[in-house]
C-alpha cells in the first residue's frame, strides 16, 4: 500500500495477475495506490479482490472507476496445461493431418527421443478433424464449390462428439474469405450455441500449419475465455463497478472485452507484453533509449531487449507452449526464475535452481505455509537482504528460522562441498545459479541476436527483480540499472501506459516490382476500414486514431520475412520498399543481395486508439545525503558462496528517499513491494520521477 503523486483525469485501475501475486495500481487525479494479493485458482477472484481493496484504500465508491485495465494469463494456463473446450477442426479435402505433421524442422533437429507438442497433446484430436470439400487457389479463385451438405454433416458427427468448439480452416482463405465465412454462417444457423473461429478471420496469413494451429489454439481457448471474462464483470458488478474494462493483448495495445472473448489467442503473453511496456515507459522518462527488461516475480522471469523500438517476435520463433502461433506478439523470452524457485539436487548431486516454483501458496518456507524447500526468497532472507519486517509492508509474517532450516537440511546436510557448508553459503550458490540462468537467458536475446548489452540498461522489476539485477549487469558488463517506483507493480503500471490497438493483415504474395500501386492502396483501405470499424465499436474519438502501415518482404526463395514501414505509393516506392527491406536485411542478417528479386508477401495495418495516458509521479527535491531515509543497519552477506563476505549495511526506507540522494553500496533500499540491493562498489541514486539508478563505479 502506498500514495504518491500524480496527475491526470479520471479513475483507472490496473490490475496484472501472475503466477504468485496478482498486482493493482489505483490512479485517481493527484493520487497513486498500490496494492498485491495472492493470486487465486480462478483469477477473477483475485482481481476483483484487488480492485475492491485497493478502492478501500484510497476511499473511492466502486461506482466511480472509469476504466479497468488487465492483464491475464488465463489464455497462456490453459494452452500450456491442455486445458480448454474440446475442439474441432473442419478442414479442405485432404489436408486433415496439418495440424499433426507440422513441418519438416522439429524442435530438437538432431533428437531422436523428442518430444513433439503439437503430436503428443494435440489442439484438435485427429477424429474431431473433419474433411470438407472445397477449393481456392491463388489469387483467390474457387477451383472447387464448398459443399454445404458436407460442412452440416461434419457439424453433426463433431456436435453429437461433444464438441462446444470448432475451428475451420481452408486452404488459401487468406486470399478469398468466402468460404470460411459461408461455413460459419450454416453452423451457426444450425448450431448456435456452437462458438465458430474461421482462420481469415483469427490470423489471414499463408502458412497453412501455423495458421491452422493458431486457428484451432483460438478455438480451443474461446470458451475458457468468454467464461472468465463473463465470470469477471459479473463479479465486479456485483461489487457495484461499472468501469470499462480492456484488456492487455500480445501486441502490447489494449483490446475491448468484447474482441478479447472472441480473439484470445491474442492474450497469450498478456502480463509479459504489459511489462515491456512499463520497461519503455521507464526508459522514455529518463532518456534512455536502449533497453533490457528483467521482470522477475514470484514464479518466472520475463526478459525483452528494447534497442529504442519495442520488438515483436520473429514468426520463425514464435511459440507458446511449444505450439507455433502467427498472432502478433512482443519479443520476450520467459524462464523459470523467481522469488519462489526451489534450490534442489538432482539424481546426479547436481545442483538447480527452478524451474519448479513454490509459487504464492505455500510459498517459500519461510512464509510458515507448509513448503520446507528452500527457494530464491529464502536465500535473500538468510542473507539478511530482505527485512521481515517491512516484506510487504509488513503485512506478511516471515520467519527466517524456517528459511534456514530449508537451506540446512535440504541443501547443506545433503552436499559435502565448501560452499554449502553453512546456510550463508548455500545462499549465495542459490543466487549464483539463478542469476547464471537469467545472465544466460539475457544474452541469448542479445549478444546471440547482434545487440551489445554494454550498450544497454537494465531496467528491472517485479518483486524479485531489483535484488538480483546488479549481479547480472556485473556479469553482462552493463553499467547501469533503472529500478522504477513500486517495482513490484511495475507490469500493473504499464497497462496504464499502454493503448487500445488492433492488428490486420492480408497475403499478397508477388513480386515486388510487378505488385501494382493501386491494388496496394485499395488494399490498404480495407484494411483501415476493418481498423476504423473496431476503434468506433470501442466507442474511441476518432480524433485519437492513427494507423500504421506496413509491408512484409523476403527475398524470393527465403523462408521468413521482415516487416518494414509503408508510407505511400507516391513516386519510385518499389525502390522505396525495396530500400528500407535491404537496410533491414544488414542489420538483421550483416548483408544484403543487391540483386535477388524481392517477394512483397503481407500487408499489415496497426489501429491504434490512444487512451487517456499515465503520468508518473514525481518526488519532492533533495540533496546528496540519504541519512534521512535511513531507518537501521543490519548484517548482510554479499560475496560468493566460495568467500562470503559478512557485512553492516544501512538500510533505508524507500518513500522517505528524495530526488538527488545518493547511496553508496553496499546498502539496502526497502520498500512496500520489493527490496533494492545495492552492491559493494555501485552508488544508487534517486532520479526526478522516483526511480533509483544503480551505477557500477569505476
Amino acid at each position: 500500500m502506498h500514495s504518491n503523486s500524480n496527475s491526470g483525469a479520471g479513475i483507472r485501475v490496473g490490475v496484472d495477475v501472475g503466477g504468485t501475486n496478482t498486482d493493482v495500481i489505483l490512479v485517481a487525479g493527484d493520487d497513486e495506490y498500490i496494492f498485491k494479493t495472492p493470486s487465486t485458482d480462478d483469477p477473477s477472484v483475485s482481481t476483483v479482490t484487488g480492485i475492491t481493496e485497493i478502492c478501500k484504500i484510497a476511499d473511492i465508491d466502486p461506482s466511480d472507476v472509469d476504466q479497468v485495465l488487465h492483464g491475464t494469463t488465463v489464455a497462456t494456463n490453459a494452452l500450456i496445461e491442455n486445458e480448454g473446450a474440446e475442439t474441432g477442426l473442419l478442414t479442405t479435402k485432404g489436408f486433415r493431418d496439418v495440424l499433426h505433421i507440422g513441418r519438416h524442422r522439429k524442435p530438437h533437429s538432431f533428437s531422436l527421443q523428442q518430444t513433439i507438442p503439437w503430436q503428443e497433446n494435440p489442439i484438435v484430436k485427429r477424429r474431431h478433424r473433419k474433411e470438407v470439400t472445397e477449393r481456392i487457389q491463388p489469387p483467390g479463385e474457387v477451383i472447387t464449390p464448398l459443399d454445404e451438405d458436407e460442412v452440416l454433416q461434419a457439424t453433426e458427427e463433431l456436435v453429437a462428439d461433444g464438441i462446444e468448439s470448432i475451428a475451420v480452416c481452408y486452404l488459401h482463405s487468406y486470399l478469398n474469405r468466402d468460404h470460411e465465412t459461408r461455413t460459419k454462417e450454416l453452423i451457426h444457423e444450425h448450431y448456435p450455441d456452437i462458438l465458430v473461429s474461421t482462420s481469415s478471420e483469427v490470423v489471414a496469413q499463408f502458412r497453412e500449419f501455423e495458421r491452422f494451429t493458431t486457428t484451432a489454439i483460438n478455438a480451443r481457448l474461446e470458451p475458457v475465455m468468454s467464461t472468465y471474462l463473463n465470470r469477471l464483470q459479473e463479479r465486479l458488478t456485483e461489487e457495484g463497478f461499472d468501469a470499462e474494462v480492456l484488456i492487455m493483448q500480445s501486441n502490447g495495445g489494449m483490446a475491448s472485452v468484447q474482441n478479447v472473448a472472441k480473439k484470445p489467442v491474442t492474450t497469450l503473453v498478456s502480463g509479459p507484453a504489459a511489462g515491456v511496456l512499463s520497461a519503455e515507459f521507464e526508459g522514455n522518462n529518463v532518456g534512455k533509449p536502449n533497453l533490457i527488461m528483467l521482470d522477475m516475480g514470484g514464479t518466472s522471469a520475463d526478459i525483452s531487449v528494447i534497442p529504442g523500438r519495442v520488438l515483436e517476435r520473429d514468426p520463425r520463433d514464435s511459440t507458446v507452449g511449444g505450439y507455433p502461433t502467427i498472432s502478433p506478439m512482443l519479443d520476450i523470452a520467459t524462464i523459470g526464475a523467481g522469488g519462489g524457485s526451489i534450490a534442489w539436487f538432482d539424481g546426479a548431486m547436481g545442483f538447480n535452481v527452478g524451474p519448479k516454483s513454490a509459487g504464492a501458496n505455500p510459498g517459500p518456507a519461510c512464509y510458515a505455509l507448509g513448503n520446507d524447500q528452500p527457494t530464491t526468497t529464502d536465500a535473500q532472507v538468510v542473507l539478511g537482504r530482505i527485512d521481515p519486517q517491512t516484506f510487504l509492508g509488513g503485512n506478511l509474517d516471515l520467519d527466517p528460522s524456517l528459511s534456514r532450516d530449508a537451506l540446512q537440511t535440504q541443501l547443506c546436510d545433503r552436499a559435502d562441498q565448501v560452499r554449502f557448508e553453512t546456510p550463508e553459503r548455500a545462499a549465495l550458490a542459490t543466487l549464483e545459479v539463478a542469476n547464471t540462468n537469467m545472465y544466460r537467458a539475457i544474452r541469448e536475446q542479445t549478444v546471440q541476436r547482434g545487440y551489445d548489452p554494454r550498450e544497454y540498461t537494465i531496467v528491472a522489476f517485479g518483486g524479485a527483480g531489483p535484488m538480483h539485477a546488479a549481479s547480472i549487469a556485473d556479469e553482462l558488463e552493463v553499467g547501469a540499472v533503472l529500478i522504477p517506483p513500486s517495482p513490484g507493480i511495475a507490469s500493473a503500471r504499464g497497462l496504464l501506459t499502454g493503448n487500445v490497438k488492433y492488428d490486420y493483415q492480408q497475403t499478397v504474395s508477388s513480386p515486388l516490382e510487378e505488385v501494382d500501386g493501386n491494388f496496394i492502396d485499395e488494399a490498404f483501405d480495407a484494411l483501415v476500414a476493418r481498423g476504423r470499424a473496431q476503434l468506433e465499436r470501442d466507442e474511441i474519438d476518432d480524433s485519437q486514431w492513427s494507423f500504421r502501415r506496413s509491408i512484409d518482404c523476403l527475398y524470393e526463395g527465403q523462408g521468413y520475412e521482415l516487416n518494414v514501414d509503408f508510407d505511400s505509393t507516391d513516386g519510385d516506392w518499389h525502390g522505396r520498399v525495396r530500400e528500407r527491406f535491404e537496410a533491414k536485411h544488414e542489420t538483421e542478417y550483416g548483408h544484403y543481395f543487391e540483386n535477388d528479386p524481392v517477394e512483397l508477401l503481407n500487408l499489415r495495418v496497426t489501429a491504434v486508439g490512444d487512451i487517456q495516458s499515465y503520468v508518473p509521479a514525481s518526488l519532492d527535491e533533495g540533496d546528496e545525503d540519504p541519512s534521512a531515509a535511513q531507518t537501521t543497519e543490519s548484517t548482510v552477506y554479499f560475496g560468493t558462496s566460495d568467500a562470503p563476505a559478512e557485512m553492516t549495511v544501512p538500510r533505508f526506507d524507500r518513500e522517505e528517499l528524495k530526488v538527488g540522494n545518493a547511496i553508496s553500496g553496499p546498502a539496502i533500499v526497502d520498500e512496500f513491494d520489493s527490496t533494492v540491493v545495492v552492491h559493494p562498489g555501485w552508488t544508487a541514486t534517486v532520479l526526478a520521477n522516483g526511480s533509483i539508478e544503480l551505477q557500477k563505479g569505476d
